[in-house]
């Protein structure tokens, strides 16, 4: 049994690729929506996307903690700005995006945050893996020693 996630190792991956897949699509499709965010094609925005999970991950929680007392004060609103800083950051290290304004970098921070907020409640809710993984078939073990359910007469 997993002791740090409820979910085994395979099907957290494949959610962080189908919810990847999913920012790209999304990201690709704002491009074409907002102006000053450019996306020439889908690998880009899948390497875009990619980053943002990934600076998401681990520089986010940082920034949050740093910036608690001042987020506080603004009543949430400084959090979004670390969205839009971490939307540009994510477009300075992938190649292909460019982000031309900073109204390009706040409409997308803002869009991609709330969709992937909502992907992620919807992934974990309605979308539950239910695919044959290898590691999920040692950890059933318990459930095969107790045998057949007994029928009611």
């Amino acid at each position: 049994m997993n002791l740090f996630f409820a979910i085994s190792y395979s099907e957290f991956m494949w959610r962080f690729i189908v919810r990847v897949v999913i920012l790209a699509a999304i990201i690709l499709g704002l491009a074409h929506v907002i102006p000053g965010l450019h996306v020439p094609n889908f690998p880009d925005a899948l390497l875009f996307a990619l980053v943002v999970a990934v600076l998401n991950a681990t520089i986010t929680p940082l920034l949050i903690v740093v910036s608690f007392p001042i987020t506080v004060m603004t009543l949430g609103i400084f959090a979004v700005l670390i969205n839009v800083f971490i939307f540009w950051v994510a477009s300075l290290i992938s190649y292909g995006v460019h982000i031309t304004s900073y109204w390009g970098a706040f409409m997308g921070g803002i869009i991609v945050s709330l969709s992937s907020f909502f992907l992620n409640y919807w992934l974990a809710k309605w979308a539950p893996f239910q695919g044959n993984f290898p590691e999920d078939e040692d950890e059933d073990e318990d459930e095969d020693e107790k045998g057949p359910p007994k029928e009611k007469k």
